[in-house]
């Protein structure tokens, strides 16, 4: 779209010509003076969008140019005020960024939410079985005491001087007149208030702290503790957010946990295993002595009841203590003497059934597995 031609006037046209030229034509086709004419509406726009574009240095060079200017964003925050075709400019000059400056770049001024705190620690397996306690030092945002966490200060109710007590600044772009809310008084036109200085309006400052933390029992490793209201104070009288103790639990030697059941490995002895035997086997709380019976293979399992982990509350689960399964490890021993080494073979001999002989799989070809050379 040529704006020249829009306006009337010649390319070379003076800035003075360009304004006469869109008085002219504004004072004709304002909506005021043209009520339910819809045609009159559009052109008054596209008039008053070559005179916005027409009228800045750097608008028109880039017009002239040939590149087609960016359309500002529709703000439904500010109002248009009318004209100003007095000689004299009544109201402070001002860019399209100025007047939409409180819309396109609000601030948060109601409350915000505070942040979680993280922290980590280590126990030990023997820990969570009774629960223990932590004490950690934590940096962190509180209420502040000045303004007691509103992020302002109450005064003697005044005229705001930002807008003199009219709760609105004007501005001024050519001669189209805006409007928009004061952000100072938030439109109303009175000072009441004053940012806090010593929270410089955040309603939160910094401080130092110890935390006792109860870890209870039966915490497993990548448990959280969460202590809700103590992480940071909230912006401006907002809630405030939660500390989180994450729980990393040291490695047992013996035991292996999963879920709430513990996990230990018993090695016997051939003799053990073949005969039957009580044999002692470690639990949390100290040794146990347990019975095997004659025949007892490796890999088999006998379960303790309620040796496990204590079940955590909550989350449905049933209060009480998981379970312990002892596996056994038949131990074979070295042969390095000749007697030891006639008793075993006598006893194969007394014994010759081979238990490979379960795994043989017949097939249907008849034909006997292949030798393997080890």
């Amino acid at each position: 779209m040529d704006f020249y031609e829009v306006l009337g006037v010649r390319r070379n046209a003076s800035a003075a010509e360009i304004r006469r030229a869109y008085q002219k034509q504004a004072r004709r086709l304002h909506p005021d003076l043209n009520p339910g004419d819809p045609v009159a509406a559009e052109r008054f726009r596209v008039v008053s969008r070559a005179f916005e574009v027409l009228s800045d240095p750097q608008r028109r060079a880039q017009h002239d140019r040939g590149e087609a200017p960016v359309p500002p964003a529709p703000v439904a925050e500010v109002g248009f005020a009318g004209f100003d075709f007095s000689t004299e400019v009544r109201v402070e000059r001002a860019g399209f960024h100025e007047i939409f400056q409180g819309v396109l770049h609000p601030s948060a001024e109601g409350p915000v939410a505070g942040e979680d705190l993280q922290q980590g620690t280590r126990v030990t397996f023997e820990e969570c079985l009774q629960g223990t306690r932590r004490r950690v030092h934590v940096m962190r945002f509180d209420a502040c005491p000045a303004c007691e966490g509103r992020g302002v200060l109450a005064l003697r109710p005044r005229p705001c001087p930002a807008c003199e007590g009219r709760g609105e600044l004007r501005s001024s772009r050519g001669r189209m007149v805006f409007t928009r809310p004061c952000r100072d008084c938030a439109g109303t036109g009175v000072l009441g208030r004053q940012p806090c200085p010593r929270c410089e309006g955040e309603g939160r400052v910094m401080q130092s702290e110890w935390l006792d933390m109860q870890i209870p029992a039966g915490v497993g490793d990548g448990s959280v503790v969460r202590l809700t209201g103590w992480g940071n104070a909230g912006r401006r009288g907002g809630p405030p957010g939660d500390f989180v103790l994450s729980v990393e639990v040291e490695p047992h030697p013996r035991f292996r946990r999963e879920g709430d059941d513990l996990f230990c490995e018993v090695p016997i002895t051939i003799a053990e295993a073949a005969l039957g035997a009580h044999v002692e086997v470690p639990t949390l709380e100290g040794p146990v002595t347990i019975g095997m019976p004659p025949g007892t293979q490796t890999g088999q399992r006998f379960r303790l009841r309620k040796r496990g982990m204590p079940r955590r509350e909550g989350a449905g689960a049933e209060p009480g203590r998981g379970d312990l399964y002892v596996e056994v490890r038949v131990w074979v021993p070295s042969v390095t003497d000749d007697e030891s080494r006639r008793l075993l073979e006598e006893f194969a001999r007394k014994s010759p059934r081979v238990p490979r002989e379960e795994m043989a799989v017949a097939t249907n070809s008849g034909a006997r597995p292949a030798a393997v050379k080890a």
